[in-house]
Formats: C-alpha cells, structure tokens, sequence
C-alpha cells in the first residue's frame, strides 16, 4: 500500500521547523504540553514514542493544515507494526480532538473480541490517558472520557451510547443486517458528530462493512485507521489514503519489538512406514536420504502433524523455552505459542505436550467457553498461580489484538498460505516484556521453530533474514548476548519524484486477444463428471513419518546483520507419557475443514471464482462418502470410517484434480 503523505513530507518538516503555522491556537498548546523541553522536535519522555509521536503529528497536519479536499476524505491511515504502540497514538488523538476540536464522541471499531477486550482495558477509566501523561492539568474541564462497550453486558441501549465519550464496539455491531446492528447504528447517527477509529483496518473491505463505514461518513469529524498489514490476501486494502508507515526494520532499529529468530531441523535421513489406512497393517518401511524425500510427493504438513515429526518439533520448541526461561531469571513466565490448522491437529499437539512433554498447556479454538479463553488473554499474569500454563495451542483464535508479550516461543504447525495471516502470528511474539526489572534496553527475541518443508521463507523475507555460516554443532550461543547492530533506519528519500499513479484511460478498450503461449486452451467442462468421479481408485496405503535423523537445529535471526547457528539435535525420546486421543467431534470437524480446503483450492485451480466451491464441496462429500464411510453421513459414520477418511484425504485432492475438465464440470453441470 502506498504512502499518501509521501508527496508532503518535504513541507512537513518546514512547517515543523517554522513553528508550525497554521493550526489552531488550542492544537499548538496541546502539541507544546507534549512536546520535550529540551527538544522541540520530539515528544516529552513518558507521553510518545518517537514513532508515535510522528504518526500523532501527521495526522494532525493532514487533517488541520492540509485537509481532506487534499488528503484523507475517506479517512487517515497509520501502519504501525505489531507492539508498536497504535493504542497510545490512538489516545493522544482522542485527547488532541476534545481539547482543540470539542468532539465529544469517540467510537472505536474493532473486528473481534479479541482486540475489543484489550482496548477496553486500555481505555477502562482513563487508563491509557494517565499512564502516558496525555491530558494537561490545565484541560482538566475538557471532562472524562467514559467509556461503554458494546456487548459486554457493562452497558447497552441507546442511553449509553448517548452518553458515553467513548463507545468501543465490534464492527459487526452496526451493520443494519441484525436489529441490535439497526438500534446501534441509529443512535449513533441521532447524536453529536464524533471522531471514527478503525482498529485493525486491513479487516475493512467486505460489503457490509464498508457499507457501514459508508453510512457513518456524514458525521464524522476525523477518521483514523490503524493497521500492522494493510495488506490483504485478497489483494484490497483500506479505502483510507496511508499517512505514516512504521515496520518491522524501523522497530528493530529502534529496539521497539522482539528480534525474532527462527529455528529449523538439519533433517539428513527419513524413515517412512507404509500402512494400510483401513486395518493399521504395516506393510513395509523404508529409510531414505533428505534429498530423495521430494519424489515421495508427501504432504507439507506431515513433518510437522505426523507422530513423530511433530514431537521432534516439540522437542525443538522446548528447548528454546529453556532458553527463555534462563533469560527471563523469574521476572515473568515465557509462553510457548502453538500454531495449528484444525482441531484434530490442535488436540493432538496439546496432549502431546500435557501428557508426553508434561508441560501444562491450555487449548483454545473457537469451541472454547469464556473461562478458557480469559486465561489465554490473561497468562502473562499466570506466573503467580504457582502453576502456570506454560504452553497455549490454538487454531485461528489467538490472532490480531491478542497480546501477550510473554509469548517467547512459536510452534508453526500448518502451512501459511496468506501473507497477511502469517504476518500476524509472528506479530504474537514481537510485543516486549515490559514488567518490573526488565530494563527498556535489554535484548529479547520471539524464537519461531518452523520447518523448511513448510516453504515459509517468503515470510521471513519480510522480516530480512540472512544468515552466518560456519558455527559448529557444538558451539555454544546466546542471541542476547552477541546481538549485530540494528539495521539501518529506513528513511524515504527525494519524496520530491513521488508522482501519482494515472488512472486507467477510459478510451482503452480490451478486445480480449492475447498469447496463452504453450498452455493452450483450458479443457472442456465434462458432462459426465459424476462418472468420472466415481471411476477414481484409491490404494489404502498411506505413508507415515516414523523417524527423523536430524543432524542440528539451524537458527537464524532476522532483519538484522544475521548469522546461521547449529544448535545440537533434540532426542525427543526421553520423556515418557499416554498416548494421544483425538476426540471424536474434532476429527469430524477435521475431516469437514479438509474437504472445504480442497473444495476451494480445486475450484480456483480450475479458473473459477472461490464463490462456486460449494458446488464442488457437494459433489466431495458424496464422492467421500461413498469411497470412504460406507454410504454414511459424516455426522453419523461409524468412528474407524471417519479416521479412515481423515487419512485418505491427502489423496482426494491430487486424484480428482488431475483429471481435465471435471472440475469445470461439476461447476457447470453439477445439481
């Protein structure tokens, strides 16, 4: 997403040098009470980070001195990275447009539960305000800034929403789609104008919500967007135009965040076991070198979901929580986060953990009831209990706007497909310790422990990963004591050439002509798709890792100097333990979540829109349920049929869509 106020920054910082002419009297006392004594171009120690303070600033010159005619008609983006402070800046500007502006209201968007629970704990009697020193002794008769949350049971009705100064609430609970959405929406429009905050605005474009957003726009005196990944999977962002944009590199120069450092197996040899899905029968094992493994054509998942690859996984992730554990010298309690793709494999890794590695670990996914999941907002402060959890499993739950700044390690147990989404797991672990005896300064890491089949280095390409070679096996190191010099500051130059993208030429017309060089035209839709479907044979033989000859660890630091550093293998063999039981409303749900994943991905690799896959999930779960379950619905297959179908899933996909045209098929002429 491009920087808006690219174009402006060369006036900008003469209209701070000059003194800022132009704003309005109550602006220029305000950003003077802010402002350092002995530094005019930076904020007073306590109040704003340097970063923060640059967002705050922008924002009030894009919106004060060169106005939404020029900039931000639609509304003001800051892209702030994760544990960055958007919570803070956010606060300074409730602050500034009360004292300067006399807006009363205040509305906080937010996309889940998640986020809503932490600013409401930000903003829960003023809290943000007094702990970053941000309103003056002498605007004490601006008044307070209560606050209602929507939902939460502490306030409802159109009588809180009248008169509250801050009303904080899911997005969700104003579209006109649901009659709360109606009540809420319409009282917030019968009111005064306010100022609109977007949390997590990447979230933003989908219909109903940029309808919403839409309907508010006539009342809104200032909108503001905050977001860590403007950038969606779907490739759209924000219609708000980005003001200020403060990454990854920035934050590590600035020792903002977490370094994070990621760990991989040095895998030499692999031993395969070949069994008979229907009956458990070993058939037959083979050991092969690393390098042969491709031709296997083994799924990605299974070197890190597979019995023992999963525990070799572990057992790397736990050694690095022994290393947090000796940096944190019992000032807090380090949090291994696991990250999985469904229930079954989230199950599995939690009782591997509870009950092979005896680590307590609390497991959380969207059937988890309120209690559970207050402790996993909550498990920084758990060191006390005596007890704590000391692990957290979760699968699409513990997303954006949970913030645990314990989380000192991260298990990646699924494949990231979108950018966005891997973005913000790592943005789990990034957030500093900040508790009593951590001084502002001391190094810290997030340690991530992924593996190379997992193909994640576009991800760690964004975090600017290099490497060191040369360290032996059995060298000894500590990230926290030889840490390279921050990288460089990235700072924009000659924003004089920004010129704006052209609009697309109305006149242009496209006749549709082009070279689809050696691929040819895309098959025929097949008629009798439902014949070739049924012809399909599986061999019930599927292949299991049983165990890996890993030579080392191989870490690497990322987004600074770098080095690559081999630690010693892991033997995960040592702890002892009952095995794991999958429960069977999770491996059902598992087998459901499969067939949808390979409905989508069938239906795109096919050339339709990802719309149609409900076409191809019907045609799935009929072609499953014949070859699989007996005839059964899943819902009522017998529980070795439905283990059955969760291990011949791996075949589905590649099986049916390599035959040409039957995909486009059931699209076209499927019932």
């Amino acid at each position: 997403m491009f920087n808006q106020f690219a174009r402006y920054e060369d006036a900008f910082r003469d209209w701070r040098r000059d003194g800022m002419p132009g704003l309005k009297a109550e602006s220029y006392k305000y950003i003077e009470f802010l402002t350092s004594p002995d530094d005019d171009q930076a904020a007073r120690t306590g109040t704003l980070w340097p970063h923060q303070w640059e967002s705050f600033l922008r924002v009030v010159y894009a919106h004060e001195v060169l106005g939404k005619t020029q900039i931000g008609a639609d509304g003001l983006l800051l892209n702030i990275v994760t544990g960055g402070g958007k919570t803070a800046v956010i606060a300074a500007l409730v602050a500034w447009l009360r004292i300067a502006h006399n807006v009363q209201k205040f509305v906080l968007l937010c996309p889940n539960l998640i986020v809503r629970d932490r600013l409401e704990d930000d903003f829960q009697g003023g809290k943000v305000f007094k702990n970053r020193s941000l309103i003056p002794d002498w605007a004490s008769a601006i008044g307070q800034f209560d606050l209602t949350t929507l939902g939460s049971g502490k306030a409802g009705g159109w009588s809180s929403l009248f008169s509250s100064s801050v009303i904080l609430g899911n997005i969700h609970q104003f579209y006109l789609s649901n009659k709360s959405g109606q009540s809420n929406l319409s009282a917030l429009m019968n009111g005064p104008d306010f100022a609109l905050f977007n949390d997590e605005a990447h979230n933003s474009p989908a219909p109903e919500y940029d309808a919403t957003l839409l309907r508010m726009r006539e009342k809104v005196v200032l909108r503001v967007d905050t977001t860590a990944t403007p950038d969606r999977a779907d490739g759209r962002t924000p219609d708000s135009e980005m003001v200020y944009e403060y990454g990854v590199t920035d934050a590590l120069h600035d020792g903002i965040i977490k370094t994070p450092v990621v760990y991989q197996p040095d895998i030499k040899t692999v031993q395969l076991t070949y069994t008979d899905a229907r009956t458990g029968e070993k058939r037959k094992v083979e050991e092969i070198d690393w390098e042969e493994v491709d031709r296997l054509g083994l799924s990605a998942t299974q070197w890190v979901t597979d019995d023992e690859p999963m525990r070799q996984q572990m057992a790397i992730a736990l050694k690095r929580l022994e290393e947090q554990e000796r940096r944190a010298k019992g000032r807090y309690q380090p949090i291994l986060f696991v990250v999985a793709v469904c229930k079954a494999d989230a199950e599995k890794a939690e009782q591997t953990l509870n009950k092979y590695f005896r680590v307590k670990t609390l497991l959380v996914t969207e059937d988890s009831d309120e209690a559970d999941r207050q402790k996993a907002r909550e498990l920084g402060r758990q060191q006390k209990t005596g007890k704590p959890y000391k692990a957290v499993v979760s699968v699409l739950m513990l997303r954006e706007g949970w913030d645990v700044p314990e989380v000192g390690v991260i298990l990646l147990l699924r494949k990231f497909g979108s950018r966005v989404y891997g973005q913000q797991v790592i943005g789990r672990g990034l957030r500093r310790v900040r508790v009593k005896g951590v001084e502002p300064n001391e190094p810290q890491i997030c340690a991530v422990v992924d593996h190379p089949k997992l193909e994640h280095q576009w991800l760690w390409d964004i975090f600017n990963a290099r490497k060191r070679e040369g360290v032996l096996i059995d060298d000894l190191f500590d990230e926290t004591e030889d840490l390279p010099p921050p990288p460089p500051k990235q700072e924009f130059a000659n924003p004089d050439l920004v010129i704006d993208v052209p609009p697309v030429d109305p006149s242009f017309v496209d006749d549709g002509e082009f070279d689809l060089g050696d691929f040819g035209p895309p098959p025929q839709p097949m008629e009798n798709w439902k014949e070739a479907m049924d012809a399909i044979e599986y061999d019930p033989t599927v292949v299991e890792i049983t165990k890996l000859g890993i030579s080392g660890v191989v870490g690497q630091e990322l987004g600074k100097e770098g080095w690559k550093t081999i630690h010693s293998a892991p033997d995960p063999s040592t702890p002892g333990g009952a095995g794991v039981q999958i429960s069977d409303e999770a491996i059902r749900d598992a087998v459901k979540m499969g067939m949808l994943e390979i409905a989508e991905a069938l239906t795109v690799e096919a050339g339709y829109a990802a719309t149609f896959k409900d076409r191809v999930y019907s045609a799935l779960v009929q072609h499953i349920r014949k070859n699989f379950l007996n005839g059964a619905s899943l819902g009522l297959a017998d529980r070795t049929e439905v283990d059955y179908a969760w291990k011949m899933l791996r075949q589905v996909k590649p099986k049916v869509g390599a035959i040409p045209g039957l995909i486009a098929g059931i699209i076209e002429y499927g019932d």
